[in-house]
């Protein structure tokens, strides 16, 4: 099994390449995530990157993993937000096995991967997402988008984007002003994929290409999964792990206390 993390976004609420930042002992998040997935016996990794930190990513990673360019050069000025879906698109050709999807400014523990490798190794399956509680992945210093998941027992039913969610005072409100309860289960960008969905998402993205839906919006992994469910039966697998991210720059001290905390 491979693991993709996607590392191509800008960080343009961070200010500066979160791919980059070492958040403790000289860490970034991505090194704890690799640690963590070769403790569970994942060891063939592939990070996605953009053009303009593609050289730092190779001097600091090619050791870890192999290092793939997220290629908009043939599309629009807007092109660099296409989503991470097409960052997951363009690695489709180096994946070769079941796979397993993160972000590279989010922090999962071991027993994540762990849940995900059993559930590749036994289950009947096709796709996975790892479900948190929101109150677990809300960032003090701002709002975040999440996926909110809908499930019937332990499969999905849907799984919205949700923009903009913010805690203020003991209430956690969307940008539309829905009032979300503290257990929601919400997606935080670990997804688990059996080989055969390369080619639905292969599908997928090429489709939204030629239709030109990148203008409208970035291309999401939670929009593609949502269009499969029917196709699939998509499994939720809850955890209660502990979670740590980066979105604002001020989100990298509650970083720094998290690992600071955990040795």
């Amino acid at each position: 099994m491979q693991l993709i993390i996607l590392a191509a976004g800008l960080s343009k609420r961070y200010g500066r390449p979160k791919q980059l930042e070492e958040i403790f002992e000289n860490k970034t998040l991505t090194d704890y995530n690799i640690e963590n997935a070769k403790k569970s016996k994942v060891n063939d990794i592939i990070i996605v990157t953009n053009e303009k930190i593609e050289n730092k990513i190779k001097e600091k990673y090619s050791l870890k993993a192999k290092i793939i360019i997220s290629n908009t050069n043939n599309f629009t000025s807007n092109s660099c937000q296409l989503g991470n879906l097409f960052s997951l698109y363009c690695a489709l050709d180096y994946i070769n096995s079941d796979f397993i999807v993160i972000n590279a400014d989010d922090y999962y523990e071991k027993s994540v991967f762990k849940k995900a490798k059993k559930f590749l190794e036994k289950e009947k399956e096709d796709i996975a997402i790892i479900a948190y509680k929101l109150k677990i992945v809300l960032s003090s210093n701002g709002p975040v988008n999440r996926g909110v998941i809908i499930q019937n027992k332990k499969y999905l039913v849907d799984i919205k984007e949700t923009m903009d969610i913010v805690k203020t005072k003991n209430i956690i409100k969307d940008n539309d002003e829905n009032i979300l309860d503290k257990n929601t289960l919400v997606s935080m960008g670990f997804y688990i994929f059996k080989e055969p969905i390369k080619k639905d998402i292969k599908e997928y993205v090429e489709e939204a290409i030629e239709n030109k839906e990148y203008l409208k919006g970035e291309l999401r992994l939670t929009e593609f999964i949502s269009s499969v469910k029917t196709k699939y039966k998509v499994k939720v697998i809850k955890t209660s792990a502990k979670w740590t991210g980066i979105t604002f720059k001020e989100d990298k001290k509650d970083a720094y206390n998290f690992f600071k905390n955990k040795c």
